[in-house]
């Protein structure tokens, strides 16, 4: 049976984190070993920790539904998680790597180098093992708290990682970042994109202590999007209210020579990648025809 490791870096305590984990077990696709930060980490990006002793303990955790799973906590990072799984906890190296479901969404290239979640994903394709990160927006006006309120994104993630076990993922992927919408229902749309660049514009705020001293906040304003953002996982989120696909290569060299046969490789690699992309959308919208026959829960995300 293949193995499955989940990681996140919101911890275990986070209910989309644990209706993707029920969703796993219920779709019974291989033994699943959540190993997560024992603390938020959020924005973390792929930073590890070298400088000090990392400790972890062991908790059972309750998925809803009668079901719990056993769940090791680490003092550190989503970097950090994955590698102490893969050296200390699993005896053999998982088949796939999980990460998510996070709480809001991390799309565009800002996030790549921010995202916890991503980094999580990362570090398993660095170890040479096929990943995908699931994030989710969350509505402003309220922060779900029941795995219930992610329980259709926890279908879809676990068809996801069924289809990344069965089929692999395309020649040159090295993982899939995947973003879904708040509210999902049977004609959400499914989209394969490439990454935006940013979402926010940064700002800094300086203020004075107590003392006199001046300290900062880094602050962001949401950009608008447009047009010329079609086709990416912004204006698949933010304007169409869709699930993003997005495929990721690491390797961002940017290649002083190119001759015609790296061209040729290059064109039949993506020919066939979005040929088995797509296969995945097909089988997306099939599993989302069912959707409706589930209750989705009261609230939106952003406009």
């Amino acid at each position: 049976m293949p193995s499955i490791l989940v990681t996140n870096d919101d911890g275990v305590n986070s209910p989309a984190l644990r209706s993707l984990w029920r969703a796993l077990l219920d779709k019974e696709i291989g033994e699943v070993t959540c190993v997560v930060p024992e603390r938020e980490m959020s924005a973390a990006g792929k930073g590890v920790t070298l400088h000090k002793p990392l400790r972890v303990r062991e908790i059972y955790a309750k998925l809803g539904r009668g079901k719990y799973g056993k769940a090791y906590l680490v003092s550190g990072t989503p970097g950090d998680c994955v590698m102490i799984a893969l050296g200390e906890i699993m005896a053999d190296k998982p088949d796939l790597v999980v990460s998510g479901i996070n709480m809001g969404d991390n799309i565009t290239v800002d996030n790549l180098f921010t995202s916890g979640t991503i980094a999580g994903a990362i570090q398993g394709v660095l170890n040479g093992i096929p990943a995908v990160a699931f994030s989710a927006e969350i509505p402003e006006a309220h922060k779900p708290t029941t795995p219930e309120a992610f329980s259709i994104h926890g279908r879809v993630a676990a068809e996801i990682a069924a289809w990344i076990l069965e089929n692999g993922l395309p020649e040159g992927v090295d993982l899939l970042n995947v973003n879904f919408p708040f509210r999902i229902s049977d004609d959400t749309p499914v989209r394969l994109t490439r990454l935006g660049w940013t979402k926010f514009e940064n700002y800094i705020l300086e203020r004075l202590d107590p003392r006199g001293k001046p300290y900062y906040w880094i602050g962001s304003n949401p950009l608008s999007v447009g047009e010329r953002e079609r086709g990416t996982d912004l204006y698949a989120l933010m304007v169409e209210r869709a699930i993003s696909i997005t495929p990721i290569r690491l390797q961002a060299t940017f290649p002083l020579k190119f001759g015609d046969r790296d061209c040729e490789l290059m064109k039949r690699r993506s020919a066939e990648a979005n040929r088995k992309l797509q296969e995945l959308l097909r089988r997306l919208k099939t599993l989302l025809g069912d959707v409706a026959k589930v209750r989705v829960p009261k609230g939106r995300g952003r406009d």
